[in-house]
């Protein structure tokens, strides 16, 4: 599957191995920006990696130890309890992801579509705004892209590529507004759901984490 903003599908590394950009030597007024882009960089990474259907990217990121190494410095960064994972058994991983955001006999507990969160229905007036939004910004989809262009992946993939072209106020609003009522709706409903340890206390961590990024800008 390509990806929806042609960006990579690891996790980013800096030249020093270090997960997530970062803006050594930076000072004065620019720096909390700076630190708010890295930050930013961290939740939408994780974004991208967790939220695709597993496969050989996430494989990799885990097994490099890039997944927990980003896992950790948000926590860090954001003065959070280190989440643990379960061990991701990639046998049976997909499995659990299919189960909970794909489809499910006993009902499917979370659709992994940013617009159907708030508006309970697919490409409504809530996915259409965010590609507004992202035009406006100049991010568009990449025709390559098969699944719909408000997954949470894609958006994950969205938010990097608004951070590289230093849009960090963009970002920020897209995980605000767009992002967070996601997880505001399903993150219990799939950490009730879970049974693989990965997937449920991933995404109460990621909650969590959005809260706290956004909770000074209004909400």
């Amino acid at each position: 599957m390509a990806d929806p903003w042609a960006m990579h599908a690891y996790l980013a590394t800096s030249p020093n191995g270090d997960t997530a950009p970062t803006h050594g030597g930076t000072t004065g007024s620019d720096a909390p920006k700076h630190q708010a882009a890295d930050t930013l960089a961290l939740v939408y990474n994780l974004i991208a990696a967790s939220y695709a259907s597993p496969g050989q990217a996430l494989r990799e990121d885990v097994e490099s130890g890039r997944f927990d190494a980003a896992l950790e410095a948000l926590a860090e960064r954001l003065e959070l309890a280190p989440v643990t994972l379960g061990d991701a058994a990639f046998d049976t991983l997909r499995a659990q992801y299919v189960d909970l955001f794909v489809s499910s006999g006993t009902g499917l507990t979370s659709p992994p579509y940013l617009g159907y969160a708030v508006d309970g229905e697919l490409l409504g007036p809530t996915a259409e705004a965010m590609g507004r939004f992202l035009l406006a910004h100049d991010v568009g989809i990449n025709l390559e892209w098969t699944d719909m262009p408000d997954h949470l992946a894609a958006i994950g993939e969205a938010g990097l590529f608004l951070l590289g072209m230093d849009r960090t106020d963009a970002a920020l609003e897209l995980l605000e507004r767009y992002v967070r009522p996601w997880f505001d709706r399903y993150a219990t409903a799939v950490a009730t759901k879970d049974v693989s340890g990965f997937y449920g206390p991933l995404t109460t961590f990621m909650h969590a984490s959005i809260r706290e990024v956004t909770r000074g800008n209004g909400s």
